[in-house]
């Protein structure tokens, strides 16, 4: 697991849907890559209702969810958040999703 510099926690956030498991959703496969990378981040849970988003409408011009913010990268829609999390991080050791 790569190691993570001071800071990193509040540089990630994770906008994602409110189900609760992390198997039923494309949210969940961004979660579970990101713990299989190490890598910390915070979680924020959005509406259901797409029309309840507007902070996600603002940043990526739609409502769907999830999206990842690194640092300044806005990244959204689950397949690239997860190429884009094994380009940066190198790819997971388990390989599953």
């Amino acid at each position: 697991m790569n190691a993570e510099p001071p800071g990193e926690r509040e540089r990630l956030v994770l906008y994602r849907c409110r189900t609760p498991t992390d198997f039923l959703c494309p949210c969940g496969s961004v979660a579970r890559r990101l713990r299989r990378h190490g890598l910390a981040h915070r979680t924020e849970r959005v509406p259901y209702r797409r029309s309840d988003r507007p902070e996600i409408v603002e940043l990526t011009r739609q409502s769907r969810v999830p999206v990842l913010f690194d640092g300044d990268e806005v990244i959204h829609d689950s397949k690239r958040i997860r190429q884009y999390l094994d380009w940066k991080h190198g790819e997971p050791e388990s390989e599953q999703s």
